[in-house]
């Protein structure tokens, strides 16, 4: 394992590369799973641009997966891009370039993309007049939607509804999880 600065990931076992983001519903920092429309309601108050920020495997990717979703049934086109290094911001250009008015494209992986690209990534949106929903580690220059965490609560939530049914005790308890977070 690559060692972390405080507060984030080391092995965290919700990790995009563990999991198939968008299999359960998204929890907010309680463990109870968060109501889509006033996100969405609160998505349109900043012009359908904003960021779900938060730590690897705080459920950035699955949220921005369900709002994808919840936004398609508005009736509304949406492009999904994952960006995995800096060269997919040609991708990126190409599908803003492609967007219409309404349209809202959904980033996972924002930092990935570098200084440069960031902003005129942004302008592009702006200037085809299209949403821009970005997952993010940090704060930045698209307004915070969500702020994504990985408490105990959430932790704890989700491995009651993975193994809701299951015989036995839980095979992962929260010493286990807990391991796989620093902070």
């Amino acid at each position: 394992m690559i060692p972390a600065s405080p507060g984030t990931l080391l092995g965290n076992p919700f990790c995009t590369r563990h999991v198939r983001p968008g299999r359960l519903p998204f929890l907010d920092g309680a463990g109870r799973p968060v109501d889509l429309s006033k996100l969405l309601a609160k998505l349109a108050t900043v012009g359908f641009s904003a960021a779900l920020v938060g730590p690897h495997g705080s459920g950035k990717t699955t949220l921005l997966g369900h709002l994808a979703e919840a936004l398609e049934a508005e009736g509304r086109h949406v492009r999904r891009l994952r960006i995995g290094h800096p060269r997919d911001a040609v991708r990126l250009l190409a599908v803003m370039a492609r967007a219409r008015r309404g349209d809202v494209v959904c980033v996972d992986g924002w930092e990935r993309l570098g200084l440069p690209w960031r902003p005129l990534v942004r302008w592009c949106a702006a200037a085809r007049h299209a949403g821009l929903v970005v997952t993010a580690h940090r704060v930045g220059a698209l307004p915070t939607l969500w702020a994504c965490e990985a408490t105990p609560a959430v932790r704890g939530a989700i491995v009651a509804r993975l193994t809701d049914g299951a015989d036995g005790p839980p095979a992962v308890g929260e010493s286990d999880l807990g391991q796989a977070f620093r902070g």
